[in-house]
């Protein structure tokens, strides 16, 4: 059985020109006419993936962020958020700059950053998002005090390379350091993932565990997969994901929701007899 099905976005739900597709619109509205419940759960700012929420017709709130917000996509109603609070966004901020990333900011649900670069155009060619350049990123969080729902860290855009080691561990003493592919960096505050947003969501609707399904394509989708009764990880996932999970659909370019939605009504199917 299922009753919570919950997709990650870019990589799981959208193809490479950031659509859905036919077939997967129809299998989660399928999903959503046998009484499932349907959201998505991306690394997103909840202005980029309203759109794509409204389209699916979510009847659950969406989780953004990497599970830093679960926010309704109609009433606008805030149900969980935790940023990365000043101090240590400040302190993830230096070492990232040091380090040669882009650092982007989400506050208040605008991104934020230092100046418009190349960097900066790449991310806004696939997020339609408001845009602030506010100069220097450390100066302007001690000036405003506010946190940060996450920090995205891009690397070189042309040639993508794994994180330093010692960058990582500078960061991970101070916060959640995950990718989403590239060579980018997805930062959270501690204890934030999409898998305890889930557990989060779950226990809303009194849902146990072992009926909740989850798709991803990401290190960042990692936690999720695990903690759903039914994991589910992307043809075009990295080997990890797929060893983690508990079925491999299609890739994002291939329907892979549709499968993996086609595979869950089969299962059930096959538990009824």
């Amino acid at each position: 059985m299922c009753k919570l099905f919950v997709t990650d976005a870019d990589g799981s739900l959208l193809d490479s020109n950031n659509k859905i597709s036919e077939a997967n619109i129809n299998a989660i509205n399928e999903l959503r006419s046998k009484g499932i419940i349907y959201t998505i759960a991306t690394g997103r700012m909840f202005s980029s993936i309203l759109p794509y929420a409204l389209e699916l017709k979510v009847n659950a709130p969406v989780i953004c962020f990497n599970g830093a917000l679960i926010k309704d996509a109609y009433t606008k109603k805030v149900y969980y958020y935790n940023p990365i609070q000043s101090e240590d966004a400040i302190k993830a901020i230096n070492i990232l700059k040091d380090s040669g990333y882009q650092v982007n900011l989400y506050i208040d649900d605008r991104l934020v950053v230092e100046e418009i670069n190349e960097k900066v155009e790449w991310y806004l060619s696939f997020n339609r998002v408001e845009v602030d350049a506010v100069g220097d990123l450390a100066e302007y969080i001690r000036k405003t005090g506010k946190g940060t729902a996450k920090i995205y860290a891009i690397g070189d855009i042309k040639n993508p390379a794994p994180v330093e080691p010692e960058v990582y561990d500078e960061l991970s003493k101070i916060v959640l350091v995950s990718t989403s592919g590239g060579g980018h960096l997805e930062i959270n505050a501690k204890g934030v993932s999409k898998g305890n947003a889930l557990k989060t969501l779950a226990n809303m609707y009194n849902i146990k565990r072992d009926l909740v399904a989850a798709v991803g394509d990401n290190l960042n989708d990692l936690s999720m997969i695990e903690y759903a009764g039914f994991g589910i990880a992307m043809a075009n996932a990295p080997e990890l994901v797929k060893i983690k999970a508990d079925f491999v659909t299609k890739s994002n370019n291939d329907d892979g929701v549709a499968f993996a939605i086609n595979k869950i009504f089969a299962r059930q199917q096959s538990l009824a007899v």
